[in-house]
Protein backbone atom coordinates (compact mmCIF):
# COMPACT_ATOMS: atom_id res chain seq x y z
CA UNK A 1 0.00 0.00 0.00
CA UNK A 2 1.33 3.64 -0.86
CA UNK A 3 2.57 5.80 1.94
CA UNK A 4 0.02 8.17 0.98
CA UNK A 5 -2.85 5.97 0.61
CA UNK A 6 -3.00 4.56 4.77
CA UNK A 7 -5.85 4.72 6.07
CA UNK A 8 -7.32 6.95 9.42
CA UNK A 9 -6.59 3.71 11.81
CA UNK A 10 -2.93 3.40 10.34
CA UNK A 11 -2.36 7.46 10.24
CA UNK A 12 -3.92 7.66 14.03
CA UNK A 13 -1.53 4.85 14.93
CA UNK A 14 1.18 6.89 13.67
CA UNK A 15 0.12 9.58 15.63
CA UNK A 16 -0.18 7.96 18.59
CA UNK A 17 3.29 6.55 19.19
CA UNK A 18 5.16 9.77 17.72
CA UNK A 19 6.26 11.71 21.27
CA UNK A 20 5.43 15.58 21.84
CA UNK A 21 8.89 16.62 20.61
CA UNK A 22 8.11 14.87 17.82
CA UNK A 23 5.05 17.08 16.50
CA UNK A 24 6.37 19.95 17.59
CA UNK A 25 9.46 19.08 14.94
CA UNK A 26 7.17 18.70 12.52
CA UNK A 27 5.28 21.67 13.18
CA UNK A 28 7.69 23.76 13.24
CA UNK A 29 9.21 22.30 9.88
CA UNK A 30 6.05 23.07 8.94
CA UNK A 31 5.90 26.42 9.59
CA UNK A 32 9.62 27.39 8.14
CA UNK A 33 9.12 25.10 5.21
CA UNK A 34 12.77 23.66 5.49
CA UNK A 35 15.02 23.14 8.75
CA UNK A 36 18.46 21.36 8.80
CA UNK A 37 19.60 18.75 10.92
CA UNK A 38 21.93 21.55 12.82
CA UNK A 39 18.54 23.65 13.30
CA UNK A 40 16.96 20.96 14.71
CA UNK A 41 19.37 20.05 17.04
CA UNK A 42 19.76 23.46 18.41
CA UNK A 43 16.31 24.00 18.59
CA UNK A 44 15.12 20.97 20.16
CA UNK A 45 18.20 18.60 21.73
CA UNK A 46 19.98 21.32 23.45
CA UNK A 47 19.36 20.06 26.60
CA UNK A 48 21.75 17.09 26.12
CA UNK A 49 24.60 16.63 28.31
CA UNK A 50 27.39 16.94 25.39
CA UNK A 51 27.09 18.03 21.98
CA UNK A 52 27.39 14.19 20.43
CA UNK A 53 24.98 12.72 23.10
CA UNK A 54 23.03 15.79 20.85
CA UNK A 55 23.92 14.71 17.41
CA UNK A 56 22.47 10.96 18.12
CA UNK A 57 19.78 12.12 19.61
CA UNK A 58 18.90 14.17 16.95
CA UNK A 59 20.06 11.88 14.15
CA UNK A 60 17.49 8.50 15.59
CA UNK A 61 14.78 11.13 15.59
CA UNK A 62 15.24 12.41 11.83
CA UNK A 63 16.00 8.97 10.48
CA UNK A 64 12.94 7.22 12.77
CA UNK A 65 10.54 10.29 11.14
CA UNK A 66 12.19 9.89 8.05
CA UNK A 67 11.72 6.18 7.91
CA UNK A 68 8.00 6.89 8.83
CA UNK A 69 7.61 9.84 5.73
CA UNK A 70 6.58 12.47 8.64
CA UNK A 71 9.43 13.85 7.21
CA UNK A 72 11.02 13.89 3.59
CA UNK A 73 15.09 14.19 3.25
CA UNK A 74 16.06 16.24 0.81
CA UNK A 75 18.33 14.74 -2.41
CA UNK A 76 21.35 17.60 -1.94
CA UNK A 77 23.20 18.37 1.49
CA UNK A 78 24.57 21.60 2.68
CA UNK A 79 27.17 22.58 4.68
CA UNK A 80 27.66 21.41 8.83
CA UNK A 81 29.24 22.53 11.40
CA UNK A 82 30.39 19.26 11.96
CA UNK A 83 29.67 17.05 8.31
CA UNK A 84 27.94 13.79 7.81
CA UNK A 85 24.59 14.04 8.63
CA UNK A 86 24.05 17.45 9.94
CA UNK A 87 24.03 18.65 6.65
CA UNK A 88 20.71 17.19 5.64
CA UNK A 89 17.91 19.06 5.15
CA UNK A 90 14.03 18.02 5.94
CA UNK A 91 10.85 19.28 4.92
CA UNK A 92 7.35 17.67 5.92
CA UNK A 93 6.63 14.25 4.04
CA UNK A 94 3.44 12.87 2.85
CA UNK A 95 2.26 10.90 6.36
CA UNK A 96 3.44 14.62 7.91
CA UNK A 97 0.97 16.18 5.85
CA UNK A 98 -1.61 13.83 6.51
CA UNK A 99 -1.24 14.15 10.15
CA UNK A 100 -0.91 17.94 10.06
CA UNK A 101 -3.63 18.60 7.37
CA UNK A 102 -6.38 15.92 8.57
CA UNK A 103 -8.71 14.89 5.44
CA UNK A 104 -7.24 18.16 3.94
CA UNK A 105 -5.93 18.64 0.36
CA UNK A 106 -2.25 17.14 0.30
CA UNK A 107 1.09 19.00 -0.99
CA UNK A 108 2.39 17.41 -3.66
CA UNK A 109 6.28 16.73 -2.59
CA UNK A 110 9.00 18.48 -5.48
CA UNK A 111 12.90 18.93 -4.53
CA UNK A 112 13.30 22.74 -4.29
CA UNK A 113 15.98 24.32 -5.86
CA UNK A 114 19.08 25.10 -4.44
CA UNK A 115 18.67 28.94 -4.12
CA UNK A 116 14.85 28.32 -2.72
CA UNK A 117 17.16 25.97 -0.20
CA UNK A 118 19.50 28.20 0.92
CA UNK A 119 16.91 31.27 1.53
CA UNK A 120 14.61 29.50 3.56
CA UNK A 121 17.65 27.66 5.49
CA UNK A 122 19.12 31.63 6.44
CA UNK A 123 15.02 32.23 7.77
CA UNK A 124 15.48 29.59 9.86
CA UNK A 125 18.70 30.07 10.96
CA UNK A 126 17.28 33.66 12.32
CA UNK A 127 14.12 31.63 14.30
CA UNK A 128 16.46 29.27 15.72
CA UNK A 129 18.81 32.33 17.29
CA UNK A 130 15.76 34.10 18.30
CA UNK A 131 14.85 30.78 20.30
CA UNK A 132 18.44 30.70 21.80
CA UNK A 133 18.58 34.35 22.30
CA UNK A 134 15.11 33.58 24.63
CA UNK A 135 16.78 30.42 26.61
CA UNK A 136 19.54 32.81 27.65
CA UNK A 137 17.19 35.19 28.69
CA UNK A 138 18.50 37.82 26.30
CA UNK A 139 15.20 38.75 24.84
CA UNK A 140 11.62 37.39 25.04
CA UNK A 141 10.36 35.61 21.52
CA UNK A 142 6.68 36.76 21.69
CA UNK A 143 5.81 35.73 18.08
CA UNK A 144 7.16 34.75 14.83
CA UNK A 145 5.86 33.94 11.59
CA UNK A 146 7.09 32.39 8.20
CA UNK A 147 5.92 32.74 5.19
CA UNK A 148 3.28 32.50 3.89
CA UNK A 149 1.77 33.23 7.52
CA UNK A 150 3.19 36.66 7.65
CA UNK A 151 2.39 38.00 3.75
CA UNK A 152 -0.34 40.82 4.36
CA UNK A 153 -3.23 41.92 2.16
CA UNK A 154 -4.15 45.53 1.89
CA UNK A 155 -5.95 47.65 -0.27
CA UNK A 156 -3.77 50.14 -2.16
CA UNK A 157 -6.41 52.99 -3.51
CA UNK A 158 -7.76 52.48 -7.27
CA UNK A 159 -4.75 49.95 -8.05
CA UNK A 160 -6.89 47.21 -5.80
CA UNK A 161 -5.43 44.43 -3.46
CA UNK A 162 -2.16 43.82 -2.85
CA UNK A 163 0.14 41.79 -0.99
CA UNK A 164 3.07 42.41 0.94
CA UNK A 165 5.94 39.58 1.13
CA UNK A 166 8.57 39.73 3.60
CA UNK A 167 10.22 36.63 4.85
CA UNK A 168 9.43 36.70 8.37
CA UNK A 169 7.90 38.52 11.00
CA UNK A 170 8.74 38.95 14.48
CA UNK A 171 7.93 40.23 17.89
CA UNK A 172 10.23 40.45 20.74
CA UNK A 173 10.13 41.85 23.96
CA UNK A 174 12.43 43.46 26.39
CA UNK A 175 11.73 45.01 29.50
CA UNK A 176 8.52 46.85 29.12
CA UNK A 177 9.18 47.32 25.10
CA UNK A 178 8.07 45.39 22.14
CA UNK A 179 9.62 45.29 18.57
CA UNK A 180 8.28 44.67 15.99
CA UNK A 181 9.87 43.46 12.26
CA UNK A 182 9.69 42.49 9.19
CA UNK A 183 12.42 40.68 8.25
CA UNK A 184 13.68 40.66 4.63
CA UNK A 185 17.05 37.86 4.01
CA UNK A 186 19.04 38.95 1.08
CA UNK A 187 21.30 36.66 -0.68
CA UNK A 188 22.71 39.25 -2.71
CA UNK A 189 20.94 37.18 -5.55
CA UNK A 190 17.98 40.34 -6.34
CA UNK A 191 19.10 43.54 -8.59
CA UNK A 192 18.70 47.12 -6.75
CA UNK A 193 15.63 47.79 -8.48
CA UNK A 194 13.86 44.26 -7.60
CA UNK A 195 14.81 45.20 -3.91
CA UNK A 196 13.91 49.01 -4.29
CA UNK A 197 10.45 47.46 -5.87
CA UNK A 198 9.72 45.34 -2.82
CA UNK A 199 10.12 48.16 -0.18
CA UNK A 200 8.01 50.32 -2.45
CA UNK A 201 5.22 47.73 -1.73
CA UNK A 202 6.43 48.28 1.79
CA UNK A 203 6.21 52.17 1.73
CA UNK A 204 2.21 51.21 0.16
CA UNK A 205 1.55 48.83 3.09
CA UNK A 206 2.54 51.69 5.59
CA UNK A 207 0.47 54.27 3.74
CA UNK A 208 -2.35 52.03 4.04
CA UNK A 209 -2.52 51.83 7.68
CA UNK A 210 -3.82 49.03 8.21
CA UNK A 211 -0.94 47.64 9.97
CA UNK A 212 -0.90 50.59 12.32
CA UNK A 213 -4.63 50.23 13.09
CA UNK A 214 -4.38 46.84 14.22
CA UNK A 215 -1.46 47.02 16.37
CA UNK A 216 -0.75 50.83 16.88
CA UNK A 217 2.65 50.59 15.35
CA UNK A 218 4.36 49.35 12.10
CA UNK A 219 7.06 46.99 12.37
CA UNK A 220 10.85 47.98 11.58
CA UNK A 221 11.92 46.58 8.06
CA UNK A 222 14.73 45.10 8.77
CA UNK A 223 17.42 43.78 5.48
CA UNK A 224 19.96 41.05 6.66
CA UNK A 225 22.53 41.14 3.95
CA UNK A 226 25.46 38.92 3.58
CA UNK A 227 28.30 41.15 3.53
CA UNK A 228 29.29 45.17 3.94
CA UNK A 229 29.63 45.73 -0.08
CA UNK A 230 26.21 44.59 -0.41
CA UNK A 231 24.38 46.56 2.52
CA UNK A 232 26.36 49.25 1.23
CA UNK A 233 24.53 48.43 -2.53
CA UNK A 234 21.26 48.15 -1.28
CA UNK A 235 21.52 51.41 1.49
CA UNK A 236 22.67 53.68 -1.58
CA UNK A 237 19.47 52.74 -3.92
CA UNK A 238 17.31 52.83 -1.11
CA UNK A 239 18.11 56.56 0.11
CA UNK A 240 18.01 57.53 -4.18
CA UNK A 241 14.81 56.12 -4.60
CA UNK A 242 12.86 55.79 -0.95
CA UNK A 243 12.71 59.44 0.13
CA UNK A 244 11.46 60.07 3.37
CA UNK A 245 10.10 56.43 3.36
CA UNK A 246 14.11 55.50 3.67
CA UNK A 247 13.53 55.49 7.89
CA UNK A 248 11.12 52.54 7.16
CA UNK A 249 14.32 50.49 6.89
CA UNK A 250 17.26 49.41 8.31
CA UNK A 251 20.19 47.03 6.60
CA UNK A 252 22.53 45.24 8.67
CA UNK A 253 25.15 41.63 8.21
CA UNK A 254 23.92 38.38 9.46
CA UNK A 255 25.47 38.60 12.69
CA UNK A 256 24.11 41.68 14.00
CA UNK A 257 20.36 40.47 13.27
CA UNK A 258 19.36 40.29 17.17
CA UNK A 259 20.98 43.67 17.85
CA UNK A 260 18.99 45.17 15.39
CA UNK A 261 15.67 43.71 15.76
CA UNK A 262 16.03 45.07 19.18
CA UNK A 263 17.03 48.52 17.70
CA UNK A 264 20.19 48.50 18.83
CA UNK A 265 22.74 51.29 17.10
Amino acid sequence: MSREMIGRRQLDAIRADLTERDLTILGTINRLRLMSTHHVERLFFADHASNIAAARAVRRALERLTDRHVLQRLDRRVGGMRGGSRAHVYGVGPIGGRLLSGDGPRKRWHEPTATFVEHTLAIAEVVVRLHEAHRRGELELLAWQAEPQCWRTFMDGLAGTEVLRPDLFVSLGRGEYEYRSFVEIDLGTESSPTVVRKCQVYERYYRSGQEQQRHDVFPHVLWVVPDERRGHLLGRALRESMGEAVRLFDICLVDRTLGALLGEP
